[in-house]
């Protein structure tokens, strides 16, 4: 019986650790810094540049990056190689907030059925790739926040995942013009630690401050004209708005959130997405496909926009 109880409780102890582990590595650092930026010159760098989001629920009243600067083998370039700076708060929690009175600016180089046409600025960046592109965040006309990755390519323009919008966006910027760092070896800078002093008197010392998981995103979308252009066989929003008035009711001309119905939703329920497929036809006059697929909706829609349409067959 001992022996029983013994096996339980260590499995249960091995499961809080799991646990508790997970939980522990998925927490976001209190202070998470998006992204770096130092000048460089000949043997020294100088001028560094944070951009960093508070992630607790707490008015941050100061911020000490304990900054150093690193030779290519990862040793300290000197010994006076880590500096101290320091950002004066209040700092506060970050919010996603859409400014609905920004200036609208439009973009002449695209068409008026561009959702991307009108846009408004914010004063949230993202980080990017492994060269951690510091890229800016700008808001549709319905207040859906998007990126251009690339600003000679207005078809690059792709929306924020819900997760990159909460969790990817900071808006926070700190800059150190005297500060500089001089040494025949220096390669890169990396914020060691963090002290953070709040409002209410408490500290808390952050080790992972530049190494969170938001740092040089793979962005979780692609540019949105490659996801319209995967569905283009059985989607096209104008024609989804006027085969589904009551969606118009709903989203207007929204064009994101039009998509993402149509994707999660308007296949599922039948719902015809352009005058070339409909799912009754193809049923009516595929029986092979009925016969493999059944009630199964979406299927018949992917079927078509995979083999159906270059295969001829008959969808409306």
């Amino acid at each position: 019986m001992k022996r029983k109880l013994s096996a339980a409780l260590f499995t249960i102890v091995l499961l809080c650790v799991c646990f508790c582990g997970s939980a522990f590595a998925t927490k976001k650092p209190s202070i998470e810094v998006i992204t770096l930026q130092v000048q460089w010159g000949n043997n020294c760098a100088w001028n560094p540049t944070f951009y960093y989001r508070n992630n607790t629920n707490k008015a941050m009243k100061y911020i000490d990056f304990y900054t150093t600067a690193y030779n290519r083998v990862g040793d300290p370039v000197s010994a006076f190689a880590t500096k101290k700076l320091t950002v004066v708060g209040p700092d506060q929690p970050f919010r996603v907030i859409k400014n609905v009175d920004a200036q609208l600016n439009m973009n002449r180089q695209l068409s008026d059925d561009s959702p991307f046409k009108y846009y408004t600025n914010t004063d949230y960046f993202v980080s990017i790739g492994d060269d951690d592109i510091l890229t800016p965040v700008y808001c549709d006309l319905h207040g859906n926040f998007f990126v251009v990755p690339d600003t000679d390519d207005s078809d690059s323009c792709t929306y924020l995942s819900d997760d990159e919008v909460q969790n990817a966006m900071c808006n926070r910027v700190a800059s150190f013009s005297d500060i500089w760092w001089k040494s025949n070896v220096i390669d890169h800078i990396n914020v060691d630690y963090a002290v953070v002093t709040y409002m209410d008197g408490s500290r808390e010392t952050v080790r992972n401050a530049d190494n969170g998981a938001h740092r040089g995103i793979r962005l979780q979308n692609p540019p949105f004209v490659q996801q319209l252009a995967q569905y283009q066989a059985v989607y096209n929003y104008k024609d989804y708005l006027k085969l589904n008035p009551d969606l118009a009711e709903v989203f207007g001309t929204n064009q994101k959130a039009l998509f993402e119905h149509f994707v999660t939703n308007g296949m599922k329920e039948g719902r015809q997405g352009n005058y070339q497929f409909n799912l009754a036809a193809y049923k009516t006059n595929n029986p092979d496909l009925v016969a493999a697929f059944g009630n199964s909706n979406v299927k018949y829609y992917e079927h078509y926009i995979s083999n159906g349409k270059a295969e001829g067959r008959i969808a409306s």
